[in-house]
């Protein structure tokens, strides 16, 4: 869709304030190359995080994603070959225990109306993810009047979801209606804007896979 496009100014912003949050968070971490990261979305749509991890350093065959849409599926397969990607629902992730450092559901939890379905993919990230690797929940927080299929995702559902993960919230993300307007006349304002709480429209919830050790950074995982 026209409106989702990186080409258009206010959702480059958008997606630039997540990115930046992300490379803060990945060095606190202990994360200063992501060369020997092994990660995986749920929930992959066209592939733009797989595409952008790699950018960043890691290997595409220590990349996976997975989506329920075929199309999306297909799309991912044409522009990043390299990158592993599975056709279905997260319920069911054809990756081995404990295969990743990272785990990523960006605007996935929104989509899913039913909570056994929810506590299932949840349950599937965790099994995937390695003991003390990072599982990164990004969703709305805010109910879409423009489209009744979605809902929010709230810190008390997160942690419903992943009851033995330590997490940290992080409100991001200004409302997509202002972001889009004022990208296109007035961008400088975008900064100001997203620094007003009530104005931000999503959160991302860092979870820790519990366990003593994280594998890719080799020594104790902690809570971020």
């Amino acid at each position: 869709m026209a409106d989702q496009s990186i080409l258009q100014p206010g959702n480059l912003l958008m997606v630039q304030e997540r990115e930046r949050y992300l490379a803060g968070l990945f060095r606190r971490v202990g994360w200063q190359s992501l060369a020997e990261l092994r990660a995986f979305e749920a929930g992959c749509s066209t592939g733009y995080n797989l595409r952008m991890l790699v950018q960043w350093g890691a290997k595409p065959a220590n990349v996976a994603g997975q989506d329920l849409d075929p199309g999306a599926v297909a799309y991912c397969r044409a522009h990043a070959s390299d990158i592993r990607v599975h056709e279905g629902s997260a319920e069911r992730i054809p990756e081995p225990d404990r295969a990743f450092d990272l785990a990523l559901a960006f605007t996935l939890f929104s989509s899913v109306p039913d909570e056994d379905v929810a506590q299932r993919i949840a349950a599937e990230l965790v099994r995937i993810t390695r003991p003390g690797g990072l599982i990164l929940v990004y969703d709305m927080r805010r109910r879409n009047p423009a489209n009744p299929n979605v809902h929010p995702v709230l810190e008390d559902d997160v942690r419903r979801w992943f009851p033995r993960c330590p997490m940290r919230t992080k409100t991001l993300t200004l409302a997509p209606p202002i972001a889009r307007r004022i990208g296109r006349f007035a961008p400088w304002l975008y900064g100001p804007l997203a620094a007003v709480p009530v104005l931000r429209t999503h959160a991302l919830y860092v979870l820790r896979r519990p366990g003593q050790v994280d594998v890719f950074r080799g020594r104790a995982g902690q809570e971020s």
